[in-house]
């Protein structure tokens, strides 16, 4: 399966309250969708709306947010199942 890295590309927006990890992730999932989804579920928390603004949802779904890239090489195992692989949990 193959590995992904999803790395913050904008630290200021207010969707990171809703993420319990603020750094580089690497996912290992059949898809980009999966690993954004995998790295969601992973590290989502709860928040409080922000007055005024507008409901926060995971910075990792959003690709404004978050990029996400395959990596070809990498020292991670492909073999395995869907995973948050880093940070380890």
């Amino acid at each position: 399966m193959p590995i992904w890295k999803l790395t913050p590309i904008d630290k200021t927006s207010n969707h990171w309250r809703a993420s319990t990890h603020k750094d580089d992730v690497i996912v290992r999932a059949s898809g980009e969708d999966k690993a954004r989804a995998k790295a969601a579920s992973e590290f989502i928390i709860a928040t409080k709306r922000v007055p005024g603004g507008d409901t926060l949802f995971s910075p990792w779904d959003q690709p404004n947010l978050v990029s996400c890239q395959r990596l070809e090489s990498s020292n991670y195992e492909e073999k395995g199942p869907e995973a948050v692989l880093y940070p380890g949990t």
